[in-house]
């Protein structure tokens, strides 16, 4: 039972797994931005539980980064997002590797 339990676990979080890169040379994308919404999931949350964030870029540091940038961003992870706030973010592709308050 308990193998079965933590292989559903697994498998129900995998999506979730690809929300956070660690290196740094990784990112190839990186930007300064303002968060414009902070978007909840409808329903019940878990730990693995995620929240769209909306930047508007302000700075293009590296990379190619549009104007308005959408992320996927564990709700209860490591990262504390808070609208109207100026960020630095690094990323690849629309997966976040790193934020910081600026």
């Amino acid at each position: 039972m308990k193998t079965v339990f933590l292989l559903s676990l697994v498998l129900s979080s995998m999506n979730v797994w690809s929300t956070v890169t660690v290196d740094q040379l990784d990112c190839p994308s990186q930007f300064e931005g303002k968060v414009k919404e902070v978007m909840e999931e409808v329903g019940p949350t878990n730990p693995l539980s995620t929240q769209k964030v909306i930047f508007d870029n302000q700075h293009t540091i590296k990379g190619d980064v549009n104007e308005t940038v959408t992320l996927d961003v564990l709700k209860h992870g490591p990262f504390e997002i808070e609208p109207g706030k100026d960020y630095l973010v690094q990323m690849r592709g629309s997966k976040l590797c790193w934020i910081e308050k600026i």
